[in-house]
């Protein structure tokens, strides 16, 4: 797989309330059109895409017909229809401006091993099964809460970058770090009625309700964290080729969303500090590769080829579960995953729905120990997102709507 190019990133900022479709059955009357947030990275990989091709008709106008734009800088970007060009999502994640013109902060959902017990930051570790208990699983360890006192953990609630920079390097994050979803954004379920399209009137019984998001909350009771809310979405191939700033068609309806570009380095790598690695996958100097072991934490849905366990990983002889990468090894000890999505979507070029496919859920966590090799090429193939070596065609597809992101973090 090639370099990755240098990614430019855009704070968007929905102008109207967002709706996201997610993968339950909706159609009948009286149905409810449940919605997903944060939205799958394919929505914003269709929205600036979709862009790039209108600023031209005639850009336009050759995609439709040949599959491939005309421009040879778009088609550089773009690939064809078949094949993805340099254009990927690498980033995303929601986000705040304390107000306007300024840089926005990224904002994410709590990772798996994290939990809001009362007021203080409680992990989940890896720990060996006591005897006499059962346990399914193959793994020889277990994600365990490491906690004084039994509490519910507080729902709906998401990191600063500070935040996750901290729970990254193996620190436990500050109470004041966390943020509410309610800051960031608030349910909108709209009414809606069937229309006969013929007759121009409404359908008798035809009435549903869909759920959308409006962004950049004010709540009288509590000062707002932000003057706005939305997503920060890194993006690889694009260059100049989209302006500083303009309007986006985003989400079910084509509602509207405003974007500017924005200076951020994504530069929340945990084990930059633990052994010298640099965000861009630079090696470190010698004497600083001291890596043992660490956490791999998926910042976008995964799709991958064995289910539940990323591309590379293979069960070995003993029993273990074994990391082969291109100059490193690891093995994995323990993971905490969320409940099972399903990606899926509608292919516009091809007018036809695409493949229903299962997928680990952002924020899931998967523990490594017995690393060997080099630290920096670790570092360089997440960074280029978890595919295999050779991806194929649909492999290659989702890669470029930004399936597969994932960080690093210390293992303490």
């Amino acid at each position: 797989m090639s370099t990755p190019s240098p990614a430019t990133y855009y704070y968007v900022r929905p102008t109207d309330s967002l709706f996201v479709r997610g993968n339950l059955a909706f159609g009948d009357a009286g149905e409810h059109g449940s919605s997903q947030m944060p939205p799958p990275p394919s929505l914003f990989a269709g929205a600036f895409r979709s862009a790039l091709l209108g600023q031209d008709a005639e850009h336009l106008s050759s995609f439709l017909n040949q599959g491939r734009c005309s421009d040879a800088a778009l088609a550089r970007c773009l690939g064809s229809a078949e094949a993805p060009g340099e254009f990927r999502i690498s980033w995303l994640s929601l986000a705040g401006a304390s107000s306007a013109g300024t840089e926005p902060e990224p904002i994410s959902p709590l990772p798996a091993d994290l939990l809001l017990l009362g007021k203080t930051f409680a992990t989940l570790a890896p720990r060996a099964v006591q005897a006499g208990v059962q346990s399914a699983g193959d793994l020889p360890l277990r994600a365990t809460l490491v906690s004084a006192k039994q509490e519910k953990p507080s729902g709906g609630m998401y990191l600063h970058a500070k935040g996750l920079a901290q729970h990254l390097s193996g620190q436990h994050p500050e109470q004041r770090h966390g943020i509410a979803s309610s800051q960031l954004f608030v349910r909108d379920p709209r009414l809606g009625i069937g229309l006969n399209t013929d007759a121009h009137t409404a359908e008798e019984g035809q009435i549903y309700t869909t759920e959308g998001f409006a962004f950049s909350p004010r709540d009288d009771a509590a000062p707002a964290t932000f003057a706005s809310t939305g997503f920060l979405v890194g993006l690889q191939g694009v260059s100049d080729l989209m302006p500083q700033q303009g309007v986006l068609r985003l989400g079910g309806d084509g509602r509207s969303a405003h974007y500017r570009r924005v200076a951020f380095n994504p530069n929340l790598n945990g084990l930059a500090a633990a052994v010298g690695i640099h965000s861009e996958g630079a090696a470190p100097t010698k004497g600083e590769n001291t890596l043992a072991r660490f956490r791999l934490i998926l910042q976008t849905p995964a799709l991958f080829s064995q289910g539940w366990l990323p591309e590379g990983i293979t069960r070995q002889d003993d029993g273990s579960y074994r990391l082969q990468g291109d100059g490193f090894t690891a093995r994995l000890a323990c993971a905490a995953l969320g409940r099972r999505e399903v990606v899926s979507g509608w292919d516009l070029y091809q007018w036809m729905p695409k493949p229903a496919q299962a997928a680990v859920p952002a924020g899931s966590v998967y523990w490594f120990d017995e690393f060997a090799g080099d630290a920096g090429k670790l570092t360089a193939w997440v960074n280029a997102g978890l595919w295999p070596h050779n991806p194929n065609q649909l492999q290659q597809s989702r890669r470029a709507e930004g399936y597969n992101c994932a960080l690093l973090g210390a293992w303490n």
